[in-house]
């Protein structure tokens, strides 16, 4: 064999003659396209902003401070529903996990949606519960799950709280069939209590199946117990009490830049605002932490309402943002500094 007949059929050679291969493509354009929707996103949301800022009555706005701290408080405490219902999820696949090291993987596990994608939770949170014991594959399985039936929630009270919390000027765009809805308050809140009922049984079955199906092919172990329809249905609304303390705490926010007394008659406004904005962040993957289409969805959910304005929200916006972040910033600090104590 002469050297060319070596160059030519050396696999060396064939790697580097070969032309990408449009998956290959698509992994190297990917990151930059996802990154510069995003920018595109940050530059629509901030344009609206300044141009809402403009338009808006001046008015003189002072923040408190002082709301800030329960503001702060109730976000962080509106996750704990949530670390219940996954505990609760992997205590039916027989994953024996503490309080503690459940609490700990989801509170510092929550930064890793500050990453496009936010993907980077479940990987996290199912690391950090290997550590204690538990299969971790089991646990990003179930912290999905929790995820999604949190955001199933919220979009849930959101479309039941429509009637009395969407601003007027978005219900007179909808078909004249629709607007009636608003006419009939207990409508919406009736039928999407009888759905989430109702899908509670094909979603048990669901997750029962990606559940076993993410176990290792080489395991000797049995199957996991199925989900039960109850358990979902307890899901539903063990997470609802976290989006209730969310909202109080953007009605805190609120009267940290706000000269009116505080009014809870505003909180199912402040619920469905909290609802609307977190899940419209959640869809829109690009955005990490929701960043950006949060504050949009706030302010546009927030400025047509009559207690509040333009400029109250959106100052809001932008503080709650902080808040939540730092206090998200807070939390994950603590539980890092104070490791897993050892049994």
């Amino acid at each position: 064999m002469d050297d060319h007949s070596a160059i030519k059929t050396s696999p060396m050679a064939v790697t580097a003659e070969s032309p990408v291969t449009p998956k290959t493509l698509q992994r190297r354009i990917w990151p930059y396209l996802k990154w510069g929707l995003f920018i595109v996103v940050m530059l629509f949301v901030g344009k609206r902003a300044i141009d809402l800022w403009r338009n808006s009555p001046k008015t003189d706005l002072r923040v408190d401070a002082r709301w800030l701290v329960p503001a702060a408080a109730l976000y962080l405490v509106g996750w704990m529903p949530s670390v219940w219902f996954w505990r609760a999820m992997l205590k039916r696949m027989h994953q024996k996990v503490g309080w503690y090291d459940a609490t700990r993987a989801y509170y510092i596990g929550h930064m890793g949606k500050y990453l496009p994608g936010k993907a980077l939770v479940l990987v996290m949170r199912g690391t950090m519960l290997k550590e204690a014991g538990a299969n971790p594959v089991f646990a990003g399985v179930t912290a999905a799950y929790e995820t999604l039936m949190f955001m199933w929630s919220g979009a849930a009270l959101a479309v039941a709280l429509a009637p009395v919390a969407m601003p007027a000027v978005y219900w007179q765009q909808l078909p004249l069939a629709v607007q009636g809805l608003r006419q009939q308050v207990w409508l919406l809140p009736v039928i999407v209590l009888v759905a989430t009922v109702a899908v509670t049984p094909f979603s048990a079955w669901l997750f029962t199946f990606v559940g076993r199906k993410a176990l290792p092919r080489d395991s000797n172990s049995a199957a996991p117990p199925p989900f039960t329809a109850s358990l979902m249905v307890q899901g539903a609304f063990i997470t609802t009490l976290g989006w209730l303390c969310h909202a109080a705490s953007l009605g805190c926010t609120l009267q940290a830049v706000s000269n009116r007394p505080f009014d809870l008659a505003l909180f199912p406004i402040w619920l469905a605002s909290v609802c609307v904005s977190n899940v419209g962040g959640f869809v829109i993957l690009i955005a990490p932490g929701g960043l950006g289409v949060r504050e949009w969805l706030l302010v546009e959910m927030l400025k047509d309402q009559p207690p509040i304005g333009v400029a109250q929200a959106v100052v809001a916006a932008g503080l709650l943002r902080m808040v939540w972040f730092a206090s998200e910033l807070l939390a994950a600090g603590v539980f890092v500094l104070r490791k897993r104590p050892r049994l």
